[in-house]
């Protein structure tokens, strides 16, 4: 594999993705939707079709007869409204956004991706308007970063958690682009303590291999603008961000390194950086088995076919 091809692994996340919270009726249908790879929603009174070709009047008339709303009043004309606008969202989702699902007593997160470009109708005696989804991860909430806990929170059927996206790309990625930078996310499922000097031999190795990186295949890159995130309660993540393409040829190099290929490379200017720096590699990761990096999380970008 050369410099074009560990590039084109990176995925590039679209700007204008969404994300929602969609909750599956009290966790009852979560199995089921997570299985089908789908999701879904009620109000079957109300069908995708009547969605696109009918008023917005006559359809909150609609849930409101059979709802026992009282459009009259202030509350009923309200919760017909509301009913309407989840219908609306759930009918205008777009493809690429991504959804998160919780599980009965919400002790369990799934994460997808819409699929589809239209709602569709299925032939099913509930829950029929309906949209696929390509499933990623199931996560137990203990095991994510406690701003999930705030997310698990709403109570709507459908609601825009946009506010969380940062932590959600965590989730869902691996190695990916958004807004220019590039991100690397290694999965730490170390439950002790986290060592000091594990941390910082990581952190240095890390910068030094990226310095080594950029000066040896002459990217010209700016190394002011490399971030970092860290969450490390119990299992978490280090989240490395950066312009340009120096992190996503390390992220390959340690690909390489934990299949026990580094030193199978034939690509002429990787086997040379190998050759210069192939101990540094190494020794970074010694020091992610160490901290129980989840190899499997590391391989999967340069895995796919």
């Amino acid at each position: 594999m050369n410099i074009a091809d560990i590039l084109k692994k990176v995925e590039v996340v679209n700007n204008s993705i969404e994300y929602w919270f969609v909750r599956t009726d009290y966790g009852k249908l979560f199995e089921q939707f997570l299985e089908g790879g789908y999701i879904a929603i009620g109000w079957d009174y109300v069908t995708v079709k009547e969605l696109d070709a009918l008023n917005e009047d006559i359809i909150k008339k609609r849930i409101a007869e059979k709802e026992e709303f009282d459009l009259e009043t202030t509350a009923g004309k309200s919760n017909s409204t509301s009913v309407y606008n989840k219908l609306m969202t759930f009918k205008n989702l777009k493809k690429g956004d991504i959804v998160v699902m919780p599980s009965r007593n919400s002790d369990r997160l799934a994460f997808g991706t819409i699929e589809d470009d239209d709602a569709f109708t299925a032939d099913a005696e509930s829950f029929t308007k309906r949209r696929s989804v390509n499933w990623h991860e199931v996560k137990q909430i203990d095991d994510l970063n406690a701003i999930f806990y705030q997310v698990k929170s709403n109570q709507h059927t459908i609601s825009s958690i946009n506010r969380f996206a940062p932590h959600i790309d965590r989730v869902v990625g691996n190695l990916f682009e958004k807004n220019d930078f590039t991100h690397y996310v290694l999965k730490i499922e170390k439950d002790e303590d986290i060592n000091f000097e594990d941390l910082n031999t990581l952190m240095s190795n890390i910068k030094s291999l990226t310095k080594e990186i950029n000066k040896e295949f002459k990217l010209d890159e700016d190394m002011d603008e490399f971030f970092i995130k860290i969450n490390l309660q119990s299992k978490g993540a280090v989240e490395l961000i950066k312009s340009g393409k120096s992190l996503a040829i390390l992220a390959f190099l340690l690909f390489c390194s934990s299949c026990g290929e580094l030193h199978k490379q034939k690509d002429p200017e990787i086997k040379k950086f190998i050759e210069n720096n192939g101990d540094k590699i190494e020794n970074t990761t010694k020091v992610l088995d160490s901290l129980r990096a989840n190899t499997d999380e590391m391989t999967k970008p340069f895995s796919k076919k």
